[in-house]
């Protein structure tokens, strides 16, 4: 019998780059509804630059105000169980947001995908698992 190994790997967080805070801000909190976990600033001035910890749900993502516009966007890939009635949800509060649209990018006749670019150019995909729902 093969041994049982003596450790587990946890969830990955991704670190997201974020060169406008108001507009990350809003977009994640107000409008995504992430919740602020916790910031931090080296240096204790407001213009100092702003890393901190979201979390909704099961999902968390750090965000950093250390990262430059030059430096390359990211891409991240968030489980939902019921993606349409997040996406009615994120619709509801789109504002002057473009309506998001659930999409089917396999080609299985199901739409599972939720695509979104935030203020700094990374792109949340919100997915539901093919055997849900």
């Amino acid at each position: 019998m093969p041994a049982v190994p003596s450790f587990e790997i946890g969830s990955s967080i991704p670190v997201l780059r974020m060169v406008d805070e108001r507009a990350a801000r809003a977009f994640y909190v107000d409008y995504l509804g992430f919740e602020i976990e916790w910031e931090h600033r080296f240096h204790e001035t407001p213009d100092s630059p702003l890393y901190l910890q979201l979390r909704l749900a099961e999902a968390v993502i750090h965000l950093n105000g250390h990262a430059q516009p030059e430096d390359p966007p990211a891409e991240v890939r968030i489980p939902v169980r019921g993606i349409e009635a997040f996406c009615d949800h994120l619709r509801a509060r789109a504002g002057d947001r473009p309506a998001p649209v659930v999409v089917d990018p396999r080609g299985t006749g199901r739409n599972t995908d939720l695509n979104l670019d935030d203020p700094s150019g990374n792109t949340l995909t919100f997915w539901e698992p093919l055997g849900a729902g």
